[in-house]
């Protein structure tokens, strides 16, 4: 009875382990004699790397003395269609991993997907000795930049420090200066210490330093030339460069954001030590004129764009079509009709506007759809009601990084809203390029990816009077929120035709002059 006890167990054992790595339970297995041993085998839908992958792992963190300790393999059966096969839910899994991404602290264990490389290489950029600010929207891969950037770095002798600068949204002042000192200090300490396997008398100093600025005995004052002495000392005693990384740096609040990078970059500049911030375009406010205090373009540090908008729809669809590719090739699937339709997989990178996070997230959305609908495929109507519950993720993100302005700015697009859904019927519009109020409003719900960039000059009147052309995000008109007889922009062959951007509603001068009243807010958006 114990023998048949510790059988079974040494089973349970090696099934749960097997389902840990490939993130499904529940998966089909059976015990089939080869010989004179026992083999445990899975029933999937087929081979892939994902459970190759799994196999080792599980065989690995077995006991050495379970009975199937080398005896672990696969019985693939294929499946009746994707939506409703095991490959599915592990793709599901590794999704929602995925699209977690943070780029402080350690990298997630077991699978992983390979990198879609950066269009322009920008991560070997980022790991260059030079200061730089990396913008674009929320979701286009910011944090996996950095991550990526610090994967480079790790294979050289550079200190590297990643702070998420969430931790610090509700400091401001001296205590926002003095924390982040603190983190930074102490980063790069332990950073230099993992490198040489210990301490010395300058990281030593350096983490004395941290512990004095956060208790006040060293004064802000006279943090960063403290700091520089003997940042210095660390970079030139282990021959190489600091890196700080400062992600998602546009929720610090937006009038203490130059003074905290001057700060900063006043004990880098000189020591070997390099600053690397990254946020929503128009919420960040990286230099105040008026002080002379943050980093100046260029001259401080450089601009590092990181976006594909809907001005190129075929080079976002290409870019999201090998991000997908690479995630249904770990799973053993490809990006055929079987698993998602031409016309689905437009749809899906069209109201996503390129933004990959979103993409597939709304991918799994859909897939879920599909299977509970029983869907052969991942169809349109799948999708289209995966794009209608994606708007209340995205009004919440909405509020996370704007939340002084949130409902101001929820406002501002309702009237966007009114203006192309009730009364033009269509879900485009013209904005003035000039630097107007309305613009600017603009520019940051599109970061905040409620409308999206389709064209950045159209003169519908008059030579040099310029406009953009603007969708508003999909989210607002489809699924449980569809305004009917509402006509769509899509492009026919990648391309608008200059007649129909000419034609599309422009948003009136001082549209939202009753929302900009208020001084704060005013200044909280526009400044």
């Amino acid at each position: 009875m114990n023998q048949d006890q510790d059988y079974e167990d040494d089973a349970a054992e090696a099934i749960a382990a097997f389902e840990r790595e490939v993130g499904v339970s529940n998966v089909p297995n059976s015990k089939v004699s080869a010989g004179p041993r026992e083999f445990l085998k899975f029933g999937v839908g087929r081979e892939a790397p994902l459970y190759t992958y799994a196999l080792l792992a599980a065989q690995k963190n077995l006991r050495p003395d379970n009975v199937f300790k080398g005896a672990l393999a696969l019985a693939p059966e294929k499946a009746a269609n994707f939506p409703a096969s095991i490959e599915a839910s592990a793709l599901q899994t590794l999704l929602t991993r995925s699209t977690r991404e943070q780029a402080q602290g350690t990298s997630a264990h077991g699978f992983s997907i390979p990198y879609a490389p950066f269009q322009k290489r920008e991560d070997h950029l980022l790991a260059q000795p030079a200061n730089h600010i990396v913008r674009g929207r929320r979701g286009v891969g910011k944090s996996t930049l950095i991550r990526r950037a610090t994967e480079l770095l790790a294979d050289t002798r550079a200190l590297v420090c990643i702070l998420d600068m969430q931790t610090y949204s509700t400091l401001e002042g001296d205590d926002l200066v003095r924390e982040v000192y603190f983190d930074m200090c102490i980063g790069i300490a332990s950073s230099a210490t993992r490198r040489s396997g210990r301490s010395n008398a300058d990281v030593d100093a350096l983490r004395a330093l941290a512990n004095d600025i956060a208790s006040g005995a060293t004064s802000i004052a006279r943090a960063p030339v403290l700091a520089k002495r003997i940042l210095s000392s660390v970079t030139h005693g282990f021959s190489t460069d600091a890196f700080v990384f400062l992600d998602d740096f546009h929720l610090v609040a937006r009038e203490a954001q130059p003074k905290l990078l001057h700060s900063i970059h006043a004990a880098l500049k000189g020591s070997n030590g390099w600053i690397k911030v990254a946020g929503l375009s128009s919420l960040l406010n990286v230099y105040a004129p008026n002080e002379r205090e943050g980093l100046q373009i260029p001259g401080d540090a450089q601009y590092v764009e990181l976006d594909l908008t809907l001005e190129n729809p075929e080079a976002a669809e290409a870019h999201l079509q090998v991000i997908l590719e690479g995630f249904l090739t770990a799973v053993g699937y490809s990006l055929t009709g079987t698993v998602l339709p031409d016309a689905a997989f437009r749809r899906l990178a069209w109201a996503n506007a390129g933004v990959p996070r979103d993409f597939l997230q709304m991918f799994g959305r859909s897939l879920q759809h599909a299977a509970r609908n029983r869907h052969a495929t991942v169809t349109l109507s799948d999708v289209n009601v995966a794009i209608g519950e994606f708007g209340q993720q995205k009004m919440d993100d909405l509020q996370k990084d704007a939340r002084y302005v949130a409902g101001k700015l929820r406002a501002m697009l309702g009237k966007l809203e009114t203006l192309c859904l009730d009364r033009e019927k269509i879900n485009a519009f013209l904005i003035r390029g000039d630097d107007t109020p309305e613009r600017a409003v603009v520019q940051i719900l599109s970061d905040l990816r409620m409308v999206h960039l389709i064209h950045q000059s159209i003169t519908p009147r008059k030579a040099g009077e310029r406009f953009e052309a603007y969708i508003l995000d999909y989210s607002l008109f489809t699924g449980f929120r569809r305004r009917p007889n509402v006509k769509e922009m899509i492009p026919k062959h990648f391309q608008f035709k200059a007649s129909e951007l000419r034609a599309l509603p422009k948003v009136p001068d001082g549209y939202f002059a009753d929302e900009l009243a208020d001084q704060n807010i005013s200044n909280d958006l526009l400044q």
